[in-house]
């Protein structure tokens, strides 16, 4: 261990301890809060022992500690006690989860009059800030990262080769909103003498597949075969999106209500940037008579899907009396389940879903769902809580460019956690990222991945996604491709 000794005296000292094993978002976040602290951030890292086979090696937790430049310095901890005596700091910074947990620090520090704080940093941190040449003190980060997860999962090509073969033989029903994304390409003219308000003139426009109905044509890309089920107006946008799933190999149950319009979301963009986002929708239940026709046909399908897939954007498809009994169907029937519901723009309830094998929320909707927006609730407390909640074997928990958290909850005595960065770092459209993340995990867990294989492939798939402009189906070749450098 370090001595003491080599440190320069300052005026405050704030001090971490732990194992990290996996060194994720949460982990910066809370360094992040402790940098505010204190002139001088040291970190300790907790020795492996015989008894943690599942561990990295020293040197290889070192090395990814030393890539963060929020920490001043590292020392491995074999005696906590004898390190805090030695050290003496200010301030000892622990998660918040700890704090009603026994904490022998809080003794220690009285012999100095040094105090113990929790935290988990702030959720609205961008952990981004701190990789490669905006925080990180070398560029290395990203591919040791990315090499540390292939290594730690003992990642093998050729599993998740023979993974995507066996695709074809998966039946899934997808279940879900629709969405039209229109994309108005503009060119700028100006400010508008009259009011502060931007002038553009339009220039281009293309229409894609949105919503759940992306999520089926991608399930279909990749492999499987589909039904999708989803509501719609009465109206040409509704008869574009037949043709256009018909097209794609993709049956559908589409029911129209002629309550509502088909939902476009239109956006106005120049210069690879949106400056402006119109949705055209109706959120209300869907009528009574089409809800009975949709879990109809559902339960007279059951029996030939593997997977259901639930895309709520929240539109009144996906009701609670709806989901409550489609899950009931499904789960008679022994059909797994997955299930994905976005706020952006509506507001989503994820907690209506039970009993799935992965969910996919953002942070923000993992949050809602437990009911913790608290800053101090850090992001390994947040994802099992989620996933006891919910009753789910998997959680990922999406990060934008901050990557992913992933859990395995399938025996919740004996949580998994990992973390990947993003493997996109110049995004040209995030849109859809989510929905690519949630089916392609989904449909590699179903076939017999386990979780780190079938999230890398849903990560890869992502990030081949956002590097385009719109939603398109998965292009299959590309993933191959990335496979190759595995």
């Amino acid at each position: 261990m370090s001595n003491s000794k080599q440190f320069k005296p300052k005026k405050h000292r704030v001090f971490i301890s732990g194992l990290f094993n996996v060194l994720h978002p949460g982990h910066i976040r809370l360094f992040k809060f402790a940098s505010e602290l204190a002139d001088e951030v040291v970190v300790g890292l907790q020795q492996k022992t015989d008894s943690e086979p599942n561990m990295f090696e020293d040197s290889e937790r070192l090395q990814a500690l030393k890539t963060v430049s929020l920490i001043d310095h590292i020392v491995l901890v074999e005696d906590l006690e004898k390190t805090l005596r030695e050290l003496k700091p200010e301030i000892v910074l622990k998660g918040s989860e700890f704090k009603h947990r026994h904490n022998p620090e809080e003794m220690w520090l009285k012999e100095w009059h040094g105090k113990l704080m929790f935290s988990s940093g702030e959720s609205q941190f961008n952990a981004e800030k701190f990789v490669h040449s905006n925080g990180y003190k070398n560029e290395a980060h990203f591919p040791t990262a990315y090499r540390n997860y292939l290594s730690r999962h003992h990642i093998e090509r050729q599993q998740i080769e023979l993974a995507l073969d066996k695709i074809s033989q998966t039946r899934v029903a997808v279940v879900g909103d629709i969405i039209l994304d229109e994309y108005i390409d503009c060119d700028p003219v100006g400010l508008s003498r009259e009011d502060p308000t931007i002038v553009v003139t339009p220039q281009d426009t293309n229409l894609f597949v949105g919503g759940a109905a992306i999520v089926a044509q991608h399930t279909k890309t990749l492999g499987a075969q589909v039904d999708f089920y989803s509501v719609s107006g009465v109206d040409s946008s509704a008869d574009w999106l037949e043709t256009k799933m018909s097209g794609h190999g993709v049956n559908t149950y589409i029911y129209q209500d002629d309550s509502r319009p088909t939902t476009v979301k239109r956006r106005y963009r120049t210069q690879n940037k949106t400056l402006l986002r119109v949705n055209e929708f109706r959120s209300h239940s869907l009528p009574s008579t089409l809800q009975a026709q949709l879990l109809k046909d559902f339960a007279a399908n059951i029996h030939r899907y593997d997977l259901v897939v639930f895309s709520d954007f929240s539109y009144g498809l996906l009701t609670s009396d709806v989901v409550e009994a489609m899950q009931d169907i499904a789960r008679r029937q022994g059909v797994n389940m997955v299930a994905d519901s976005q706020t952006s723009s509506q507001r989503g309830d994820l907690s209506k879903f039970t009993h799935l094998m992965l969910v996919t929320p953002t942070e923000v909707e993992a949050r809602l769902a437990v009911n913790i927006q608290d800053n101090d609730v850090g992001l390994a407390v947040i994802i099992e809580k989620l996933a006891a909640k919910l009753e789910a074997d998997n959680v990922i928990i999406t990060l934008g460019a901050d990557g992913a958290l992933m859990l395995d909850f399938s025996d919740p005595n004996k949580p998994r956690l990992s973390s990947l960065p993003a493997l996109n770092k110049n995004p040209v459209d995030v849109s859809g990222a989510g929905d690519l993340l949630l089916i392609t995990t989904s449909l590699l867990k179903q076939i017999g991945c386990d979780l780190w294989h079938a999230s890398l492939m849903g990560m890869v798939a992502s990030a081949i996604h956002i590097s385009q402009v719109g939603n398109k189906p998965i292009d299959m070749q590309k993933v191959k491709q990335y496979l190759e450098q595995i």
